[in-house]
Order: C-alpha cells, then sequence, then structure tokens
C-alpha cells in the first residue's frame, strides 16, 4: 500500500509538471505569439479589416473619402521654400497628373521610371502614375549611366522622368524624350483640372492585383533585382501602419514627420506616401539631406517624428555639441531603419537626447515596407527591431534543417502576410527561390524573437563568415569597431583563407588626422570577442559604399579588396 501510494504520488507529480510546463509554454505562447503546434509566431496587434473591394487602387483608397477639414490640411511641405500641397490639391492634382500621362499615351500596365532626388511634388507622381494604372519605378539617381541603363532594360519604361541636372546621365537611353520634372509640374500645377478628367480615370479599370510598381531591392549582396508590388500590397501596407500610429483612433494624426530618405527607396515610398497619407499627416521634405539643413528644418515646422537611417544617427551623437544651438524640442522620436544600429550608439543618442525615444522597425523591399515597429513599447531605446505589424506571421527556422524554432532561438526569419510581394520581375527562379509554396518569404536574414515577441536581428545569413566551422556575424564585430575612438567608420567582410575557410577582415576608414595602425585594431578586437571572432586583417579604405538605407554594400568591398589583389598575412 506504502508502495502504491509512493508510486501514484510519483505520477500525480510528473503530470503535475507536466501540466505546470504546458502552463509556461502557453505563457511564453501568449507572450510571443508563438504556437508550438504550428511553429508559427503571430503579430500580437489585433488586425484591421483590409478593403475587399476587387476594384481598388492605392491613389483611390488614400485620398477618395477624405474628411472636409484634412482637404486644407498640408500633406507636404518643402522644408527650404515653405512650398506646400495641401490634401485637397493632392487628390486634384492627381487627377491631372494622370491626365496629362494618358495625353502623352501612356496607358495601363505602362512603366513609368523616375529618376530623381527628393522634391516637393515626387509623391504627386507616384500617385498620378498609379492612377492611370501605369507601374511607377524608380532608379538612384546616384548610379553610374550603365547601372541606369542595365536597369532600364530590365523594366522597359515608356517615359523616364528626370530633373535638368540628370538628364545628360540619360539621354538616349530610350526611344521618346526624356521629361524633366520641373517643367512637367510646373506646367500641371498651373493648368487646373482636366476637361472629361474624372470620367477618363472612371473608365480606367484597376483591381487591387494589378501591379502598381517595381521596386529595386537594394544589391547589397548580389545584383538588384525588381520587386513586383500589387495595389493590395501597397493599400495593405497603408492599413497597417494606420492602424499602429493612430492611437488616438480617430483615424488623424496630428503628428509632423520629416523625410530625410529617399524617396525613390521603399523606406521613404511606404512611410511617407502609405503611411502618412493613411493617417492624415503632414510631411516636411528635404530636397538633399544635411544635417544643418534637418536641423532648421525640424525648428521651424515643429517635426515631432523622423525616420532616419543609421549614419544619420550617429552624425546626431557625434554633432550633439552642434545640434545644442537649435530647438529640438518638438522632436518626440527617431525611426531608426535600413541598417542595424549597435546598442552603444542608441545608448549614446538617449544621453544626448534624453527627451527623444529611438526606436528601430524593419521592413524590405519585398515587404512593401516596415513589417515590425516599435510602436507601444517601453523604454527611451529598444534595441529589438519591434513587434510583427498587424496581419503579419512569421517562422524562425533552423539554417540547416528548415524547421521552426521556439523563442529564444535563432535561425532565418521567414514572413508572411498581404504586404509580401507578388514576385520578382520576369525572374520566376528567383521568386520560388524567396517565396515558398505556402506564402513564407525568406528574409535572409538570421534573428530570434524573445518571450515578450520583440524581434531581433543578428546578421545576414549570407553575409556570416565561415571562419573553421564557426560562424561569425560581421554587424557584431562592426558594432565593436565602432567604439574605437580613432575609427571613423568600418565594416567587416570575409576573405578566402586556405587553412581557416574565411577569415575576418575589417575595412576601416580612420578619423581625421589619426595614425592608427592595423595591429593597434587587431589588438583593440582580440581583447573583446571569443579568439573565432577576432578580426585577422586590416585594410584602409577612404569611404564604406552604403546604400541609399544605409546597408553596407559588402559586394562593392569585395570587389575592391579583389581588385586591390591585398596581400594577407593570415593570423590563425
Amino acid at each position: 500500500m506504502v508502495l502504491h501510494t509512493a508510486f501514484h504520488d510519483q505520477n500525480f507529480q510528473r503530470r503535475e509538471r507536466g501540466r505546470m510546463q504546458v502552463k509556461r509554454e502557453m505563457e511564453v505562447s501568449n507572450e510571443s505569439g508563438f504556437c508550438p503546434l504550428t511553429g508559427i509566431y503571430k503579430s500580437r496587434w489585433n488586425s484591421p479589416s483590409l478593403p475587399q473591394t476587387p476594384l481598388l487602387s492605392l491613389p483611390s483608397f488614400l485620398l477618395s473619402s477624405l474628411p472636409p477639414p484634412t482637404l486644407r490640411k498640408p500633406a507636404y511641405i518643402d522644408s527650404i521654400s515653405g512650398d506646400s500641397i495641401s490634401y485637397g490639391e493632392l487628390r486634384s492634382l492627381t487627377n491631372v497628373v494622370a491626365c496629362t500621362l494618358h495625353s502623352l499615351g501612356v496607358k495601363k500596365g505602362d512603366v513609368v521610371l523616375i529618376v530623381s532626388p527628393n522634391f516637393l511634388h515626387f509623391p504627386l507622381l507616384v500617385l498620378g502614375v498609379m492612377a492611370i494604372g501605369a507601374i511607377f519605378s524608380t532608379a538612384n539617381f546616384l548610379h553610374t549611366r550603365l547601372e541606369l541603363e542595365t536597369q532600364i532594360q530590365d523594366s522597359n519604361p515608356a517615359i523616364i522622368f528626370t530633373t535638368q541636372e540628370l538628364e545628360p546621365k540619360l539621354d538616349g537611353l530610350i526611344a521618346r524624350p526624356l521629361i524633366i520634372v520641373e517643367q512637367f509640374i510646373d506646367e500641371v500645377v498651373h493648368c487646373g483640372e482636366p476637361h472629361n478628367g474624372e470620367l477618363l480615370l472612371a473608365n480606367v479599370t484597376i483591381s487591387q492585383g494589378d501591379t502598381a510598381a517595381l521596386m529595386y531591392s537594394s544589391g547589397t549582396t548580389g545584383m538588384s533585382k525588381a520587386v513586383v508590388c500589387s495595389h493590395h500590397n501597397l493599400i495593405a501596407m497603408s492599413c497597417l501602419l494606420s492602424h499602429v500610429w493612430n492611437a488616438n483612433g480617430t483615424g488623424v494624426c496630428n503628428d509632423i514627420y520629416m523625410c530625410v530618405v529617399p524617396l525613390f527607396h521603399m523606406f521613404g515610398l511606404s512611410m511617407f506616401v502609405c503611411g502618412v497619407l493613411a493617417v492624415r499627416s503632414t510631411t516636411v521634405i528635404l530636397r538633399k539631406y544635411s544635417l544643418e539643413e534637418m536641423l532648421i528644418g525640424i525648428e521651424e515646422y515643429g517635426v515631432t517624428r523622423l525616420p532616419a537611417v543609421p549614419p544619420m544617427v550617429i552624425q546626431l551623437v557625434k554633432s550633439h555639441d552642434k545640434t545644442k544651438e537649435y530647438e529640438l524640442g518638438s522632436l518626440k522620436e527617431v525611426i531608426c531603419s535600413g541598417a542595424s544600429i549597435g546598442k552603444e550608439h542608441m545608448e549614446q543618442f538617449s544621453k544626448c537626447y534624453p527627451h527623444v525615444k529611438i526606436s528601430q522597425c524593419y521592413g524590405l523591399t519585398e515587404t512593401n515596407g516596415p513589417i515590425t515597429l516599435c510602436n507601444g513599447i517601453n523604454g527611451r531605446f529598444q534595441v529589438s527591431i519591434g513587434r510583427l505589424v498587424p496581419s503579419m506571421e512569421a517562422k524562425i527556422v533552423d539554417v540547416r534543417t528548415q524547421k521552426p524554432l521556439p523563442p529564444l532561438k535563432c535561425g532565418e526569419l521567414c514572413v508572411r502576410g498581404p504586404p509580401v510581394m507578388q514576385g520578382y520581375f520576369k525572374n520566376q527562379e528567383a521568386t520560388s527561390h524567396a517565396i515558398d509554396r505556402e506564402g513564407w518569404l525568406q528574409t535572409g536574414d538570421l534573428c530570434f524573437i524573445d518571450t515578450y515577441g520583440l524581434v531581433y536581428i543578428v546578421d545576414r545569413i549570407k553575409e556570416l563568415i565561415k571562419y573553421k566551422g564557426y560562424q561569425v556575424a560581421p554587424a557584431e564585430l562592426e558594432e565593436i569597431l565602432a567604439t574605437h575612438p580613432e575609427i571613423h567608420d568600418a565594416a567587416v567582410i570575409p576573405y578566402v583563407d586556405e587553412e581557416a575557410g574565411e577569415i575576418p577582415m575589417a575595412c576601416v576608414v580612420k578619423r581625421e588626422a589619426s595614425n592608427v595602425k592595423e595591429e593597434d585594431i587587431i589588438t583593440f578586437m582580440a581583447s573583446k570577442v571569443a579568439p573565432y571572432k577576432k578580426v585577422r586583417k586590416v585594410v584602409f579604405v577612404n569611404i564604406i559604399p552604403r546604400s541609399p538605407s544605409g546597408k553596407i554594400l559588402r559586394r562593392q568591398l569585395k570587389a575592391l579588396g579583389t581588385h586591390q589583389k591585398m596581400e594577407i598575412s593570415s593570423r590563425l
């Protein structure tokens, strides 16, 4: 009887432990959004209802139901001149642009390319192109003529908009004459409502599934590819950003945003066309980034939120003494994206600007904008990239086995949801590699999700350095290098080694007047990381090439190393 009781007690205790374990797992699941049965993380935000109307374009969704008070509200302001476009003007001028494009022979499905820096009427061109059913596309205006020619051959635009300054770089790349944006906008703004304009647009049938934009990926590790973005993708992004940003539930946000990032990049397009218009807020547009002009604009227009990229945040820290000359009390938050920013830089920013929250968000061209945001997360800065936006699902999968992983386990981030692209333009092979049959997009980013549903980036999987079987994350080493007092900028890339496979090599931009040597940096790093992570070679360069969103263009650095045929004496 005693044995039976003991056996019963043991069974009872095992069952209790099992129940407690299940309870703990469920608690983790509730906090993190993770389902142990499916391996899927779900957003903790309630999902908004997305428009179900099949025939709907992004411009119509954003502008067709404007309340009367909003019509007079500035949608966009030029930071330097003070010129502005109200919501009412934006709606009427969108129709004018669409009808003018029609008169130029542009029809539904044609690609319209814009090659230009930021300017006040850039969003107007975006909306006008999409309103007639044409496909909006952009190119980095800093590209060489050869790079622009490659992209033009790929997308085959019907017409190209550009500036007078950039005209020589593009002249002759398509049969039709270039359209100079300054002249085009001047004519459009002063011509008034087109005759029969409403009737013309009413006869253009645009469905949510139609292609709205071709946006080219950054090409940080390989060739840039054209991402096919549907009206549905961009409408979904507008809805999701509005749902998260619209804290007061009124549909109108009184924040003043400043646009210092390129509008030709998906970060700029999603934030300042999809997001800001959806919450009926105001954007102050800076034509060309400069720290001084940005500070003047924040002060003059009472900017409250500043989406930025890491180099801008770092510059704000380094120039703190200068920024004290400006009244920045209106600024509530800096939203950093485009590339990872180190904890050290975030801590320094918080010390310099204690009244400003610094947060991160994460997205890809392939996701039509940010799919994680830090809204609602407490603290002056957030090392994580935030939580999944509404309607998004995620998996963290083991890089080798492809099995889904629970919270705190590191693997590749895969995402699924309404903003995910249709695929890569004319590249079914690349599309099938990126998106599986269940709709999961492989981001290529090594991440983990904690027990509270916060997402953390470790590095790009393709950029991991394989040293003697160990995996070394360049971003971790770059964060440490950034703390060296004599380093202005740095990037870490792999260098092929016969014995080790690859060794971490640091490409370093010295601070002005610095005499730091390779040996100094190697010693500095050796004291801060595990032996397999040590930097074993340093080369000094004039600049670290970066994309408009702040990502390091490692492909260019690797090419530089190949061309220079650098001699390596590996320190294994």
